[in-house]
């Protein structure tokens, strides 16, 4: 009998997939059983800090040339953040979609991807002075 190999787990991957799970269970919970915000802007702030980590995520994930993962990343980013907002409004309780919601998804993935872009520049240079 063939012994079994065991498959390498792709960690970032995985997490990338969890994360974006995460974001779809967390916009399928009904409005009256999520805690009441007082503060002003904090659920503007968790879409935010939800879909920075979505970006940045998935940008660790996917193998491919920084450039074309980036497009990849940020397309299906943002239509993954505006149908998170039209599947609350197609949900039989009181979830509403909000267009500033989908901004902030929008804003917390952009600004992941340029940090990512950023970090990723600078280990590079700092790669090409070490080796120089």
């Amino acid at each position: 009998m063939p012994a079994l190999r065991s498959t390498p787990v792709d960690r970032p991957r995985v997490l990338a997939v969890l994360w974006t799970v995460l974001i779809v269970a967390a916009c399928s919970i009904p409005g009256r059983d999520l805690p009441e915000m007082d503060v002003v802007g904090l659920d503007k702030l968790v879409h935010f800090t939800l879909f920075a980590g979505l970006g940045w995520l998935w940008m660790r994930a996917l193998h491919r040339p920084l450039k074309k993962r980036m497009w990849r990343v940020l397309t299906a980013g943002l239509a993954f953040a505006v149908l998170t907002e039209l599947y609350q409004g197609l949900l039989p309780f009181d979830r509403i979609p909000d267009p500033y919601d989908a901004l902030a998804n929008a804003l917390g993935l952009g600004t992941a991807l340029l940090y990512f872009r950023h970090r990723t520049h600078r280990a590079r240079r700092a790669d090409e002075g070490a080796s120089g």
